[in-house]
């Protein structure tokens, strides 16, 4: 069923696809602004550095004594003479050797421009400046937020909408499995009542104990499509409850489906072993464990059922011998089915693991084709 938490998902997705076709035109954004930034700071130097000729020029000119070389909190800058020896400098490092007019490094641009004759004999200027990128990464990441906030509106808008039929669906199939599980308890109850009543005129009849034993199969299906359907809504009620009592009632049940295929199954239960757990939850994992150790035996074999308070807590070990499993890791995966041939629907032991992760219960699984499985819980 589609919800909003897949909603959220398949848009991040969305999301992170269209924000990395995105990056393409900010990066060639950035590297151009880095571009444009960089010859506007060698135009800022030849500026300044015209500026300060222009000064040169003017002290030249009014015959003073005394020459106040200009400063900047922009710029810094050096005066040197012919042999680069330095004159005056406001430089942190008095580097003369340029390959270029500009000599750039990680965090400094400076331009070097000779001078004409003058005054104060200086044959060359050296203008310098910090690299500054703070304005044009401030307006990259403004750029990338205003994206990334449109493209998420974008493809929130779209999904939705896009959603909106299948959840109408699911919304439908929802309303009409309820409807349909509702129609069909009361029958199954009838039918499993009459068949009681039937075996206790016509006893050992091989009939009425295939009827019981499919109409038994049909109640845990149907259990677990109801638990499956309501698990959202099941109220988490635990309570203390007689484990021992009550897994003997869960085998005696299931006896009249392991009769029908000739299979005994041996119970070793240990007495008084109490438990603090939601009984519908308890349901589904023995039911579903004894009923598919029954479809999965062979005739004729064997099923041991065990309830042990071991140190490390409670064990119930499910054992049978019956065709084993290819992949024990995909058995609790929703939907999968060992042996299509059996039938279900493939949701039971999904159920039992959800249940078992829920209450951190520790689940063991070891088999071998052609002889059987062994399931450990330990609670």
């Amino acid at each position: 069923m589609i919800n909003n938490k897949y909603e959220i998902k398949y848009i991040i997705i969305q999301v992170i696809l269209t924000l990395l076709i995105a990056f393409i035109p900010i990066y060639f954004y950035l590297d151009a602004s880095f571009e444009n930034q960089n010859i506007k700071d060698k135009m800022n130097l030849k500026n300044y550095a015209s500026s300060v000729i222009s000064k040169i020029e003017a002290f030249e000119k009014e015959n003073s004594t005394v020459f106040y070389f200009p400063r900047s909190n922009i710029f810094s800058s050096g005066i040197f003479d012919k042999d680069n020896r330095v004159i005056f400098s406001l430089l942190k490092r008095n580097n003369t050797n340029f390959d270029d007019d500009f000599e750039k490094t990680t965090d400094k641009i400076c331009y070097k421009q000779y001078l004409p004759q003058n005054i104060l004999d200086a044959n060359s200027l050296i203008v310098c400046k910090d690299i500054d990128n703070s304005q044009v990464i401030y307006n990259a990441i403004i750029l990338l937020l205003s994206i990334s906030f449109f493209i998420f509106l974008s493809s929130f808008f779209v999904i939705k909408q896009s959603v909106e039929p299948y959840r109408k669906l699911n919304q439908y199939l929802d309303d009409f499995l309820k409807d349909a599980m509702h129609e069909l308890k009361t029958p199954i109850g009838v039918a499993r009542i009459n068949a009681d009543m039937l075996q206790l005129r016509l006893k050992n009849d091989k009939y009425i104990l295939r009827i019981k034993s499919a109409l038994k199969n049909m109640t845990v299906i149907y259990e677990d499509l109801e638990y499956y359907m309501q698990q959202n809504v099941v109220k988490d009620e635990k309570r203390n409850i007689d484990f021992s009592n009550f897994l003997e009632k869960r085998v005696e049940f299931f006896n009249d489906l392991a009769v029908s295929k000739n299979i005994k199954i041996e119970n070793t239960i240990e007495k008084n072993i109490m438990i603090n757990f939601n009984e519908i939850e308890l349901f589904r994992i023995i039911d579903n464990n004894i009923s598919n150790a029954i479809k999965y035996s062979k005739d004729s074999s064997k099923i041991s059922v065990v309830l042990e308070n071991k140190g490390e807590g409670l064990r119930l070990i499910f054992t049978d011998e019956g065709i084993g499993i290819n992949d024990t890791k995909k058995i609790f995966e929703r939907y999968y089915r060992g042996d299509k041939i059996t039938g279900g629907f493939g949701i039971g032991l999904s159920i039992v693991k959800n249940i078992c992760q829920k209450n951190k219960i520790k689940i063991e699984v070891y088999s071998e084709i052609n002889n059987g499985s062994k399931f450990i819980y330990t609670f």
